[in-house]
């Protein structure tokens, strides 16, 4: 009885150090994944735009910009700090980071964020740091390469009882043209650190997360990532 208790005893502990040694690593991750949200080359041209609106004496716009900016990086310290945001701070900094990106693009960019009714917004808890990533990508690797500009669609929904569907639809040049096109300079880390991250909360948690990616037609990308309710 000794032999055995002395053996359920350390199963358990390896067990607790392991899944410490795995919560360890999403902090790290939500580290690094702060970092690659601020990518020198989203702050560059973040600068750029109020360098423009200065040049131009748009004081109001240079201060709006720069005014979100501000609340984007104090937003991005708020969260790298949690391993679960609720819906409601999710779309408050997916909204500061979207408005970014559309003073950038002007008219050629536009975004949509729509929420269930039937979820509870404040209540309802998702991973933090794993929309905007895919989201970016979206627009560097779906939207700009198109002269005309295009939209990004955020839908936020019930799948079931246990899962939400969380869809980022664009309608840019399609994620199989976008890999054949070889001129693509920039890279989402953030993409990377995402996956990885997620990886580790499904050895973790009992229901995984689970991510689908696919083309509209001949162009437009859907990404899903199904996201258990807790």
């Amino acid at each position: 009885m000794y032999i055995i208790t002395v053996r359920i005893t350390k199963r358990q502990k390896n067990k607790e150090q392991e899944q410490l040694l795995l919560k360890n690593k999403i902090l790290m991750l939500e580290q690094r994944a702060l970092q690659a949200m601020m990518n020198p080359h989203f702050v560059f041209n973040v600068m750029n735009s109020i360098q423009h609106y200065i040049n131009t004496k748009n004081t109001s716009s240079a201060n709006k910009v720069l005014t979100g900016f501000a609340k984007l990086i104090r937003k991005n310290l708020e969260i790298c700090t949690k391993s679960y945001i609720n819906i409601e701070e999710e779309i408050e900094y997916l909204n500061l980071y979207l408005s970014l990106e559309k003073y950038r693009f002007g008219e050629k960019f536009e975004y949509h964020i729509k929420v269930d009714t039937t979820i509870d917004k404040e209540e309802t808890l998702i991973p933090s740091i794993i929309l905007q990533p895919y989201i970016e990508n979206a627009i560097w690797h779906g939207i700009m390469p198109k002269e005309e500009g295009g939209e990004v669609q955020i839908n936020i929904t019930h799948k079931d009882e246990d899962y939400l569907w969380i869809k980022i639809i664009d309608n840019g040049v399609g994620i199989n043209n976008s890999l054949q096109n070889k001129n693509t300079k920039h890279q989402s880390k953030g993409m990377a650190l995402t996956q990885e991250k997620i990886n580790l909360l499904n050895q973790i948690e009992v229901k995984p997360i689970q991510i689908y990616i696919e083309q509209n037609g001949n162009s437009g990308t859907t990404i899903t990532i199904s996201v258990p309710l807790n």
